[in-house]
């Protein structure tokens, strides 16, 4: 019978996974948010937004409205 490498069973990385969107982040702020990341992810959510109005607004040739940006939100991340 051949030998079998045993080790750790597999498992190396079982319990050893770091969530990125939290690691750092452990300060809080004086209104009791998280301090750090926030900003950067409040940036994130305003270019995404603004990609998502300049894309409407070429699609419909008109500025779009924010019900219409968020019904496009809806209807394109209904199924997640």
């Amino acid at each position: 019978m051949g030998s079998m490498q045993t080790g750790n069973g597999g498992n190396e990385s079982q319990g050893q996974g770091v969530d990125a969107a939290t690691e750092g982040n452990t300060d809080t702020d004086e209104s009791g948010g998280v301090s750090g990341g926030d900003a950067s992810l409040e940036e994130t959510a305003e270019r995404e937004r603004e990609y998502l109005r300049g894309r409407l607004r070429d699609e419909l040739r008109r500025e779009p409205s924010d019900e219409e940006l968020d019904e496009w939100l809806r209807e394109h991340t209904e199924g997640y």
